[in-house]
């Protein structure tokens, strides 16, 4: 019979717990015991009846479903499969019903800039209890933001093995006994697929830049440029860009893009090659890279990329997306 994850349960044991991981692993115990956090989230997400409605996504998931990249975030982003047959309120029986059970061992916080629940999209903030000194997380958020919502399309998309990083240690030290005492074995859900992740930050980019205020609005989205470093540096996430594949994708999920979201004002009927990403980059990143810089290695547990790596990277990809709607007066179907 399978343990449920209890470890936070039995609080000397579980600041132990962080604290013998953090040594192992060279992690600040604070990463430690938020990544427990996300994975107790997940793993309710696994055992919830909608498990196979609904599917990871986002930065969160590149870390824990493919381990590609090394920092944190605060976002677990979910998308529910909206099939043709689902009516209204099966959608929003479902988002309401999900997040009433992955969440059940936070507190939610009522922040009127954040929180948003309507029927087809909740954004909710929760805290986790602290087992450290509280100063430590001057370096980290110590909230959790939990978005669920039914208007991405979130295809395709995989089963990946998650377990949080006090399972990997005690793996590590052979010590099988204490994962299954604390119900940290690993376990399987929906996870959007890496390469599709690729297209969705990607175009998450391209539209911001057109915001009336380009680098604040790409400020905010300065996470997406180290993700999509790791990516392009993927394997498969390569063999991808460089073929039709990529270019199909691109422009489903652009038009789709276009079809459902209005913000930021005036990206409606934009093509690609208008964005200030691909006409003047060097000047973009030549006024976002202290933030990259500044930002990145307060959430990233391993050395972060230099700001060069970055710039000459997302260049490359600037090259491929150029040629994707190059002659085109849109991006065609």
């Amino acid at each position: 019979m399978e343990h449920f994850m209890n470890l936070h349960l039995d609080k000397t044991s579980f600041s132990a717990a962080i604290q013998a991981t953090s040594d192992k692993l060279n992690i600040l115990p604070v990463f430690i015991e938020k990544d427990y956090w996300i994975t107790l989230v997940l793993k309710r997400l696994s055992e919830s009846k909608y498990n196979n409605s609904v599917v990871f996504k986002g930065g969160t998931s590149l870390s824990k479903g493919y381990k590609l990249i090394e920092r944190f975030s605060e976002d677990i982003d979910i998308a529910v499969l909206n099939f043709p047959e689902m009516t209204g309120n099966k959608v929003k029986t479902i988002i309401h019903d999900v997040e009433k059970n992955i969440a059940k061992d936070l507190s939610e916080i009522e922040n009127s800039q954040i929180t948003s629940k309507g029927s087809r999209y909740r954004k909710s903030v929760y805290s986790y209890p602290k087992t450290g000194d509280a100063r430590f997380y001057q370096v980290i958020s110590d909230k959790l933001i939990i978005e669920i919502n039914s208007f991405a399309n979130p295809f395709p998309y995989e089963k990946r093995e998650i377990n949080s990083l006090i399972s990997l240690s005690l793996t590590l030290n052979h010590q099988n006994d204490l994962i299954i005492k604390y119900g940290l074995l690993p376990f399987v859900i929906n996870v959007l697929d890496k390469k599709q992740t690729f297209v969705e930050k990607l175009i998450s980019l391209v539209r911001f830049s057109f915001d009336k205020d380009p680098i604040t609005s790409l400020s905010g989205k300065i996470r997406h440029f180290y993700d999509l470093y790791f990516l392009y540096n993927d394997k498969d996430c390569k063999v991808f860009i460089d073929s039709k594949e990529f270019i199909k994708s691109f422009k489903v999920v652009w038009n789709h893009d276009q079809a459902a979201f209005n913000e930021p004002e005036g990206w409606n009927g934009k093509i690609p090659k208008e964005s200030v990403l691909i006409t003047d980059f060097t000047t973009v990143w030549d006024k976002l890279k202290t933030t990259y810089s500044k930002e990145l290695s307060a959430l990233a547990y391993s050395e972060i990329p230099d700001e060069k790596k970055i710039f000459e990277t997302f260049k490359i990809i600037i090259k491929k997306l150029f040629i994707v709607t190059n002659n085109t007066n849109k991006v065609g179907k």
